[in-house]
């Protein structure tokens, strides 16, 4: 190969020859130096882009290919200097003086001024600069790096001779490049800008990255249980006036399409103004709050609508970074899952308004008593304005909140101008009048009763806690608002004001035919003592007894002219004796229509023992209404004298059973239940049974409105103003009873006495200023008083008239009567006693006439002392009692051993 020149010599590389380079070459062609100054040579890169030089005299220079190929080459004098790829090329040495221009490390090659011949062996060299390229040229020569190489504008005729590219700094002869301090400067700022921007960028992808996962990673947790929960709500007879309600939370939920526009978009314009268009989160929001944080402030939530939401829902209420962190992402997912309206219907079921009130329609009735349906937008605006801090703004939480919701009130209401919601003019409204805070305690007072009364039922209809206290039943209930209110109002009106203490007072009331409890008195207050003395108190109730004995001798056949022992004391086989009050006598023998009216024991016992069977008495209770379980219950001589211990529930539902012609039906407190979707889980059947032909009822019905008219309860009782029967009966001074009861609706009232709560009886003598405390005085005047008010407006009903079944016994006390069944008394001596008959019309002796219509009732007088006494039963030996007795046969049934009854 050969290379041509100006000259037009033919030059030969020979062994440890130095090239002496020319501006004058042409450089083409590849001679004993190989590309010796041509591609690279002061071209292209020459004194370009890396200070002065780019791969400046390179090609191979000085190595061409001789026998040994590639002979002196190598990386002689090769290093970092000052320079950046300055001089650098194939010459002699092979990449010499290559470095980094600026740096302020110098590194030379391990051979310094040293060069190699063609041999390849190094030698000394003390006129060779280290920083020359190995190309044969000393400093000072022409061509040398000074002249040439360092120009970085080589004199070459050859296309890019001359460098082409940027000149790079001067370089000093120390080596060091021209410009001093500011050029150095300026390159070390530029590194720090360049390794800012590295780190900048390895910091973002990390946390973009790390975003990522945590997104990824985040779960949607299970919605807070008591915020998926609803609260029951409980209503009184007529559907609509609220009782109280059961809850963990008092919740109502309400769909979003019965929430009125100007509701959402009040609530939007307090919290969230660009709810319908924003991702769900804020940044700004984030960062003020974070800022805040950091600095020692408040903490603040910063929060959209979206994201208030997510921390209601899902999350707590506590204010930490982690709860922040998961808010964040569970908010933008469920963002993604759910729509605007979804997010806002949620939000405004979820969130708490103040006063116990979860949800807008609680916070509707909670301070203005409506529904969500009926606010008012200025009404809006004011929950909207409570929802940031209900204890800030509530006017009834604190002094000064009704200045700070003034100010709240009016920014929401300016938003909602500025949304078009209302005009402008409307912004300068005054505040709407706020309700005060109602109840604040759910069970205190006598409502505490009926509502744990409803519970047991829903229990026992099979409704578990979990669906009581979070499923938003709605329950209707029995009890009738104004019934309630006259009941409450009659005890505290005639309750006894002497002497009182520890004295307690039970009331129910019953509607005929249904079992309804219309109203029910179980004590003053249920946050001070949790007992219900209308259906837990088990009280003897005396003489109000009577009436399932006088049902069940009219059944068999023995009517109401017959007549029966009627003086003090009546000694019965076994040597115990049955007196009347205060000993007194009626005379040898009285009918049952007196023996009722006047309460007379030693009749009763004879009825009971001589005509029927004390099984008979206690089967007719059952029928009637008595519970089975009822303590004391047994078959015995004096059982119609009221041994067993009933409630007042249970009584007013037996006379119920007697007001209706015979029919019994179970009372209940719960009328209907519906889901939170309004459908019908649950309806009381109101199911009844015949039990007593409704002849021997009318009976009944007679000669207990005698009692009334004339008997034991005449001075109290009729000041009912209406048709009326009922029994009064006293158990041994401590207890005292008034049952009674109209066609529309029956009651029971019983006192007792208890001044330890140990649940033993004490005597009731000397409460309310009386010597003796019975059942004609105030259990009979409260009855009247709440009868009178609850039927008000009621159309006046009158009983049938009495159908006068059976044949009249006139019996006499036998010498050696049993007290368990026996031989019935007979009508005379030596003559058959009656058979038992189906009630019916029977060929009997004259029948009395009716009785007249009542007389009009006396004029209310609260303040009358002391009522007509009435008789007392004595106490009898208490005995087992038995098990549950079959309806009576046409024969009494021989006598059995007595079993014992389970206790309450």
């Amino acid at each position: 190969m050969t290379r041509s020149h100006r000259g037009g010599d033919d030059h030969r590389a020979t062994p440890g020859a130095r090239h002496a380079y020319s501006p004058d070459d042409t450089d083409t062609g590849d001679d004993g130096a190989g590309y010796g100054e041509a591609g690279y040579g002061g071209a292209g890169y020459g004194g370009a882009g890396h200070g002065r030089a780019g791969y400046a005299r390179s090609g191979y220079e000085g190595s061409g290919r001789d026998g040994t190929g590639y002979h002196n080459t190598g990386y002689h004098n090769t290093g970092y200097d000052d320079t950046a790829y300055h001089n650098t090329g194939y010459d002699d040495t092979g990449y010499v003086r290559t470095g980094y221009v600026g740096s302020t490390r110098r590194y030379r090659s391990s051979h310094a001024g040293q060069g190699q011949d063609a041999s390849g062996r190094w030698h000394d060299d003390t006129d060779i600069d280290v920083l020359a390229p190995r190309s044969g040229l000393r400093r000072g020569d022409p061509g040398s790096p000074r002249d040439v190489g360092l120009t970085g504008r080589a004199a070459s005729t050859r296309p890019g001779g001359h460098g082409g590219g940027r000149r790079g700094d001067e370089i000093d002869p120390d080596g060091r490049r021209a410009g001093g301090k500011g050029g150095r400067r300026r390159r070390r700022w530029r590194r720090v800008l360049a390794a800012a921007l590295v780190t900048s960028s390895v910091l973002l992808l990390a946390g973009v990255a790390t975003f990522v996962i945590l997104y990824v990673r985040t779960p949607i947790p299970d919605p807070n249980a008591e915020l998926n929960a609803n609260k029951t709500t409980l209503y009184y007879q007529d559907g609509s006036t609220v009782l109280g309600g059961f809850a963990v939370q008092n919740r109502v939920s309400v769909p979003l399409d019965q929430v009125p526009r100007h509701v959402q978009d009040a609530v939007i314009a307090a919290e969230n103004r660009t709810f319908w268009t924003d991702s769900g989160i804020s940044p700004t929001g984030i960062i003020r709050a974070a800022w805040n944080q950091l600095r020692g402030g408040s903490k603040q939530s910063g929060s959209t609508i979206t994201q208030q939401y997510v921390k209601n829902y899902y999350l707590t209420q506590e204010q930490t970074w982690s709860r922040k962190i998961k808010e964040l992402f569970i908010t933008l997912k469920i963002q993604r899952q759910l729509s605007k309206q979804e997010i806002l219907q949620h939000y405004l079921n979820t969130s708490y308004f103040g006063r116990g009130a979860y949800g807008i329609e609680v916070a509707a009735n909670a301070y203005f008593g409506k529904h969500v349906q009926e606010l008012t937008p200025h009404q809006a605006a004011v929950l909207a304005s409570l929802l940031r801090a209900p204890s800030n703004y509530d006017p009834a939480a604190k002094e000064g909140n009704l200045e700070r919701l003034e100010g709240r009130y009016r920014y929401v209401l300016r938003g909602m101008a500025e949304m078009g919601v209302i005009p402008t003019s409307d912004v300068e409204a005054p505040l709407p009048k706020i309700r005060p805070v109602a109840d604040k305690r759910t069970y205190e007072g006598p409502r505490g009763h009926l509502l744990v009364q409803v519970r047991k039922e829903l229990r026992k209809i099979g409704f578990t806690d979990q669906q009581i206290e979070t499923g938003g039943l709605q329950v209707t209930t029995t009890f009738d608002p104004h019934a309630q209110k006259a009941l409450e109002e009659a005890v505290r009106k005639h309750f006894p004001k002497k002497n009182a203490k520890g004295v307690y007072v039970g009331v129910a009331a019953v509607r005929p035919g249904t079992g309804e409890v219309v109203a029910m008195y179980g004590g003053r207050d249920y946050l001070e003592r949790q007992f219900n003395d209308a259906t837990q108190a088990k009280l003897q109730p005396g003489s109000t007894f009577k009436p399932f004995a006088l049902a069940a001798a009219l059944e068999h056949g023995v009517s109401l002219e017959s007549r029966f022992a009627g003086n003090s004391p009546y000694k019965l086989p076994d040597g115990d004796k049955v007196n009347n009050e205060f000993n007194r006598d009626y005379g040898k023998y009285v009918d049952l229509v007196k023996a009722t009216r006047d309460s007379i024991n030693t009749a009763y016992v004879d009825l009971t023992v001589n005509a029927i069977s004390p099984k008979d008495v206690v089967d007719a209770a059952l029928r009637a209404g008595v519970p089975p379980d009822t303590p004391g219950l047994e078959a015995h001589a004096k059982v119609s004298l009221g041994f067993a211990s009933v409630s007042p529930v249970d009584m007013a539902n037996a006379y119920a059973t007697f007001a209706v012609g015979g029919r019994r039906a179970t009372w209940h407190v719960v009328a209907e239940v519906r889901d939170r979707s309004g459908a019908v889980v649950y309806r009381n059947p109101e199911e009844t049974t015949v039990e007593f032909d409704s002849r021997v009822v009318r009976d009944v019905n007679y000669a207990l409105q005698e009692v009334v008219r004339r008997g034991s309860g005449e001075r109290e009782a009729k000041r009912v103003g209406r048709p009326a029967a009922g029994k009064t009966g006293t158990h041994e001074d401590e207890t005292a009873w008034f049952v009674g009861y109209t066609p529309q609706l029956s009651a029971a009232v019983a006192f007792y006495k208890d001044s330890d709560g140990d649940g033993v009886k004490e005597s009731l003598d000397d409460v309310g200023g009386m010597n003796t405390f019975f059942g004609g005085g105030y259990p009979a005047r409260i009855w009247a008083a709440f009868m009178r008010a609850a039927l008000a407006g009621e159309p006046v009903q009158h009983f049938a008239p009495p159908a006068h079944v059976g044949e009249p016994v006139n019996a006499t006390p036998t010498p050696t009567p049993t007290s368990d069944g026996g031989p019935r008394p007979t009508a005379s001596p030596g003559s058959p006693a009656p058979q038992p008959t189906a009630p019916g019309p029977t060929g009997r002796p004259t029948q009395p006439p009716p009785p007249p219509p009542p007389p009009p009732p006396p004029p209310p007088d609260p303040d009358d002392p002391d009522p007509e006494p009435e008789p007392r039963p004595t106490e009898t030996p208490r005995r087992e009692p038995p098990q549950p007795r079959p309806k009576p046969r046409p024969t009494v049934p021989a006598p059995t051993p007595t079993k014992t009854w389970p206790a309450s």
